[in-house]
């Protein structure tokens, strides 16, 4: 495995965690069942994702050959874990298509901006939605339509693809009436969990991105001991944590390129867990830039929070630093600085009491990307059911969706 998991700085004791062992154990057996609604995601990576690769690979070339940008259109678990990983490795590969992304809010200045950005270049989209009535995609996809349909006339339904609802849905209506090339999000696995089906790896093969290598790496996972083994400890921990006081889970990277990650799990672990006033309420920090701002409350303020490290152990690029620096620091090179200020900081907040989880993750590459995806959608399913709650809804979103209508209409 790439991915390694680190409690000694915790305070749990190993017979908290042995407590609940079995019940532990017990949920993953159920999970790994796939009997649930929408557990249909817990063995997607070893089986039918592998189905939809060559179709998938056929037609990111298809558009490719098309475009120099793909405006991808969706919100939430529709663009969170393509704009994750495309950021994490540096963007779309050279003389790919440029990845961006409408939907994901409804700002008009935002949009505005969007359309002006692509005015004079060769453009596709790609539109993720499930049902195609999420107002924040179809408002996107509407104005991304009227732009193609000007630009491309008649030959602009050849630049959509859409993925959504294999059989019912606004969306999936419209893709049959059209003739749009489509991909299908399967019906038991929702939005936040999708991270392996078609509506992620579309848009990272045509940016370019080694969807193969991704997928072995959560299939790997999902089949290894692993995953029965640290992800229930890590599951079981965070519980424990809560239980203790801790309300918030502070997810931690040394590298601005995981901020997207970090916004990834946010979704994941808090539509997850957020229910029947419980969970925890996750948090992300870029460090060192965030121990500048918030750096004195975590190392003096109130704690009613954990921290989770995300430690990529090997960037890869890396700068030396010139000999004008200083004597600290001739001829050394930035990432082991950086490796030095993150030890510095698990020193200081482990000696101020302050419970932190590491998770190492050995590259930053598809592989170890994809590893640390399934493990993490593992173990908030985990965390979820054992407190006691559905992590696999989200009734809560549908009141201010609904308050919104009413004063649409």
């Amino acid at each position: 495995m790439k991915i390694s998991l680190n409690l000694d700085k915790t305070f749990i004791n190993d017979s908290v965690l042995d407590e609940r062992r079995g019940f532990a154990r017990q949920i993953l057996e159920d999970l790994y069942t796939c009997t649930e609604t929408y557990n249909g995601w817990v063995k997607w990576p070893s089986e039918d994702a592998w189905h939809n690769i060559p179709r998938i690979e056929a037609e990111a070339e298809r558009i490719r050959n098309l475009c120099d940008v793909l405006v991808v259109v969706g919100i939430g678990g529709s663009y969170l874990g393509t704009a994750a990983i495309l950021e994490a490795l540096g963007g779309n590969r050279p003389g790919r298509p440029e990845v961006i992304f409408a939907g994901t809010n409804l700002s008009g200045a935002y949009h505005s901006r969007l359309l002006k950005s692509i005015a004079d270049r060769d453009v596709c989209m790609c539109v993720v939605s499930k049902s195609g009535t999420t107002m924040e995609s179809r408002l996107a996809f509407t104005i991304m339509k009227r732009f193609l349909d000007e630009k491309y006339g008649t030959e602009a339904y050849k630049r959509i693809v859409a993925i959504t609802d294999p059989v019912k849905g606004l969306l999936r209506e419209e893709t049959e009436e059209k003739g749009y090339a489509s991909f299908e999000i399967p019906a038991n696995i929702g939005g936040r969990y999708s991270a392996f089906t078609p509506a992620i790896l579309f848009p990272l093969a045509v940016a370019g991105i080694d969807i193969r290598r991704f997928v072995q790496g959560a299939k790997d996972m999902e089949e290894s001991s692993y995953i029965r083994n640290e992800a229930l400890d890590y599951a079981m921990t965070r519980l424990a944590l809560m239980e203790s006081g801790k309300d918030v889970e502070i997810f931690e990277y040394y590298d601005p390129c995981y901020g997207k990650i970090g916004e990834w799990i946010k979704q994941l672990f808090a539509e997850s867990e957020g229910k029947g006033g419980k969970g925890l309420l996750p948090v992300s920090l870029t460090f060192s830039t965030d121990l500048h701002s918030i750096g004195q409350f975590l190392q003096e303020g109130r704690q009613m929070f954990f921290e989770t490290l995300l430690n990529v152990r090997n960037w890869g690029d890396d700068v030396e630093i010139p000999f004008c620096a200083g004597n600290a620091f001739d001829g050394r090179m930035l990432n082991e600085i950086n490796a030095l200020s993150l030890q510095g900081v698990v020193a200081a907040h482990s000696k101020a009491g302050i419970p932190i989880v590491q998770i190492d993750i050995e590259e930053n590459d598809e592989y170890c990307l994809g590893q640390l995806m399934y493990f993490m959608m593992i173990t908030t399913a985990v965390t979820g059911k054992m407190m006691g709650v559905d992590p696999f809804t989200q009734d809560g979103v549908e009141k201010y969706k609904a308050e919104i209508r009413a004063l649409l209409d």
